[in-house]
Order: structure tokens, then sequence, then C-alpha cells
């Protein structure tokens, strides 16, 4: 699944990094009752990555 996202006005095509598990619980919050999911971060091996013109994998 690709997003397009935009940052100070360059868009860009990303990866989702974050999948919602399967796990879920119900509680309360501030007295209200809710559902509860943590994620996990998806298994991207490498990533190329550019900061002030520099480019580097991560």
């Amino acid at each position: 699944m690709t997003t397009t996202l935009t940052f100070r006005g360059h868009q860009y095509e990303t990866a989702s990094a974050i999948a919602p598990s399967q796990s879920e619980f119900a509680g309360k919050y501030r007295g209200i009752p809710t559902t509860f999911s943590s994620a996990r971060p998806s298994s991207i091996s490498t990533v190329q990555l550019t900061y002030r013109g520099v480019s580097y994998l991560r």
C-alpha cells in the first residue's frame, strides 16, 4: 500500500511503515469505554533517504 504525502510543498510516495496489529483490547480512557490497538513497524529492510542533499541508506 503506497501513500502520497506532502511536506513543505514536496510530494512523495511512501509505503506504509506502520501497520495495525491484530491485537485489540477493550478498556476505559477518562471514563469512556473504548478499544485499544497497538501498531507495529513493517519489515522494510533498507530505505534510501536524503538529508540536506546527502543520500544515505538506512
